[in-house]
């Protein structure tokens, strides 16, 4: 059989699937009447979440009657993992249905939708009181799109709770948590009291860790001042109270924003950043999130958005730590996983890998590239769509450039009549490569783009455009600072809070969804195409968007892009990289392992989930079996990788068992005190400058084994240490 004839069967026999599993979810519904039930519970909540957002962003009285449809995927692939998600006995279970679709398209809804029934059919399952516990596991790779997609989901959360008052009084309540690292929420309610009355509960006034993540209530649209969270340090919990007297809500939102709280209530739907697992060896309470302790159903559901991102070396420590994270969410069946992009390249291999799964793409590729039946490439004039522009100037500084084009795109928005389309290129979007490039371009956008748009003006005979201080989208904004960049980016012109320039790195590549911007700026040819695509989708989403990319003479890559620029951009998609991630690779193990053994360990083995590490070597038979879990998924995951992860295995649990013995290990965590302790924070020495050593020795020998408390910056990094040299006298 000729090649282009196998791939023609290839992808019919896949869309054949496809359809299969399509009728099979219509005929579940069918055969289960609670599943039906919940299916329709599902689509209502869907329905008021959308009614809410609309007037949420319109800033209207009430919630408007107009129908809000499903677009076609969307229904779909609900339909496609209806049967895999419901029944646990299904094969589908296994597979990690992976949506692929461009951004902007709306996947989010997609499984939102997911959620909703999982959560509803959960509690009509349940017994009176139960259908409690964490249901779904929402995974994002980067703290941005986390908060921005908490936001979205809350308001689903709020219809369903409101469903679930209604209609099943006695069933768990229906909630949502936010379990995110790098301080931006705090770890305990008296930690979060003490920032509210430190900043007086205003945003950006204090260090990370502030628990105001809402601006707005996600059901009624009232603002959320500092006095609406209300730590209650008696009581050990934060409660977020809507200001609005007659909404639902006024006695408190279904929304934990606290770790304590999260692990004492099990949300719902936990939403969490990927590094945050890396806390399951060093946090006695975070398997309750897994209902390890079997009072409620183990999760049915994990999400994992932006498939892409789970690559190089946070995706390959991620993949090692999902042998921890898989186990334990695997209750009477592993949980159905999906998963999203828009860019990405060996989905298969890499699902593999990190996951331990058979990837299903939705929509299937079929047989024509343009068309998937479900998405149809548009035409440049139609909306959702975007023109790339390149500009290089061989005789100008890469700085002169772009004042140049920053002003003659920021006076030619302002010379648009009509307010609609004003509005979407209005605000420029400045995307750079480097915080280093971003900074002196601040300084330009304040000074001489603003002399530049008077040049301009003067030419054109028109009235120049006053500009004001550029906003910024960076990693140097703190949590709490974001809600409140994201606010100012989606508000509309006329408003004059509209902003004219914000300016951003690959901060705001996936997850920012404000379909409002139409204009934006590239400085620099972005190191991956996948990144171009991602960075580059924020705009064009209502009405056509403007790229324009800006590319320094002086780079060869910037002159080789600019030179193919018209054949590169005509197979954008055809550019991507492939990723890639190794779970198993030697350096990984050095890293990571002792940390998965530990997290397995401590949140399987009776009597282990206390503070005592000591315990654990005398439950011999329990951790072989931990032994063994994790040398089955390297089996199958890597099986090259066995026998160097038996033999790394074995002297982990021999180094533990000795330690144990002699005395010398007591608790897990050695936060400020190394001694006795099992694990000690990996990259920095907090105890002794003289014994670097410590915290740093890879692989691990002998407890304290140096851990990792997040799976970001993982690269290898060397201390330097400069030593003055002593004269000796010599007597010369």
């Amino acid at each position: 059989m000729r090649m282009s004839e196998y791939t023609a069967k290839d992808g019919t026999d896949e869309l054949c699937t496809a359809a299969l599993r399509m009728r099979r979810g219509i005929e579940h519904l069918d055969r289960d009447p609670l599943c039906a039930r919940a299916f329709r519970v599902m689509n209502a909540a869907m329905h008021d979440q959308r009614a809410r957002q609309v007037m949420i962003h319109t800033k209207a009285d009430r919630p408007n009657d107009d129908e809000h449809a499903w677009r076609p995927f969307q229904m779909a692939f609900i339909l496609l993992n209806l049967e895999g998600l419901t029944d646990a006995e299904s094969p589908d279970r296994e597979l990690a249905d992976v949506l692929w679709f461009p951004t902007g398209g709306g996947k989010t809804e997609a499984y939102l939708g997911l959620i909703a029934l999982t959560l509803s059919l959960r509690r009509l399952r349940g017994r009176p009181g139960a259908g409690g516990g964490v249901g779904v596991l929402m995974r994002y790779t980067l703290r941005l799109l986390t908060l921005q997609q908490f936001e979205r989901a809350s308001t689903l959360i709020c219809a369903l709770e409101k469903w679930r008052r209604a209609e099943l009084p006695t069933a768990a309540p229906i909630s949502i948590g936010l379990w995110l690292g790098q301080g931006a929420t705090p770890n305990d309610v008296k930690t979060a009291a003490a920032v509210l009355r430190r900043s007086s509960g205003e945003l950006g006034e204090t260090d990370e860790g502030n628990p105001r993540q809402l601006l707005r209530c996600p059901w009624c649209g009232a603002d959320l001042p500092a006095k609406c969270y209300d730590a209650d340090t008696r009581r050990d919990v934060l409660v977020v109270r809507c200001s609005d007297e007659l909404c639902e809500f006024r006695s408190g939102l279904p929304v934990h924003l606290v770790d304590s709280d999260v692990y004492r209530e099990r949300p719902s739907l936990v939403i969490g950043t990927v590094d945050k697992f890396a806390m399951l060896p060093w946090q006695k309470n975070a398997g309750r999130l897994f209902s390890v302790d079997g009072e409620f159903d183990t999760p049915d559901l994990v999400i994992q958005d932006e498939l892409h991102l789970i690559s190089g070396p946070l995706g390959t420590l991620v993949g090692l730590y999902e042998t921890a994270v898989d186990l334990l969410a695997t209750g009477a069946a592993r949980p159905k996983l999906v998963a999203s992009t828009a860019t990405i390249r060996r989905a298969a291999a890499q699902v593999h890998a990190v996951f331990d799964r058979t990837a299903s793409q939705f929509p299937p590729p079929g047989i024509d590239a343009t068309d998937s039946f479900f998405a149809v490439d548009s035409e440049p004039h139609e909306r959702g769509t975007r023109r790339y522009v390149g500009v290089m100037a061989p005789n100008a500084s890469a700085a002169t450039l772009m004042i140049r084009t920053y002003a003659a795109l920021l006076q030619a928005g302002a010379a648009i009549r009509d307010d609609e389309v004003k509005d979407a290129y209005w605000t420029l979007l400045g995307y750079f490569n480097s915080l280093r490039v971003l900074g002196a371009a601040f300084i330009q956008a304040i000074d001489d783009v603003r002399d530049r748009i008077m040049v301009v003006a003067r030419q054109t005979g028109a009235e120049p455009r006053l500009v004001v201080e550029p906003r910024e989208l960076t990693s140097r904004k703190k949590s709490t600072e974001i809600p409140i960049e994201l606010d100012a980016l989606a508000t509309s012109y006329p408003d004059p809070a509209s902003p004219d320039m914000v300016l951003a790195t690959n901060m705001i590549s996936v997850g920012v969804d404000v379909d409002r911007l139409g204009l934006m700026v590239v400085m620099g040819q972005p190191q991956t195409t996948a990144e171009y695509i991602q960075a580059t989708s924020r705009v064009g989403r209502r009405h056509p968007g403007l790229v324009v990319t800006l590319y320094n003479a002086a780079r060869s890559r910037d002159l080789s892009h600019y030179e193919s620029f018209t054949s590169y951009h005509r197979a954008l998609y055809r550019q991507v990289e492939a990723t890639g991630a190794t779970p198993f690779a030697p350096r990984a193990l050095d890293r990571g392992l002792h940390g998965v053994l530990t997290a397995i360990a401590r949140h399987t083995v009776p009597g282990a989930e206390a503070d005592s590490a000591a315990e654990v070597p005398a439950r011999a038979s329990q951790l072989d079996a931990v032994r063994d879990a994790i040398l089955a998924r390297a089996r199958s995951v890597a099986p090259e990788s066995e026998a160097s992860v038996s033999a790394a295995l074995d002297d982990l649990s021999e180094a533990w068992e000795y330690a144990a013995a002699d005395s010398a290990i007591r608790k897990y965590a050695g936060w400020r005190d190394p001694r006795g302790a099992l694990l000690v924070p990996a990259g920095g020495n907090p105890w002794e400058a003289d014994e670097p050593s410590l915290v740093d020795a890879f692989p691990v020998g002998d407890p304290p084994w140096p851990t990792l408390t997040s799976l970001r910056n993982v690269d290898r990094e060397s201390a330097l240490y400069l030593a003055r040299a002593r004269r000796r006298n010599s007597g010369q």
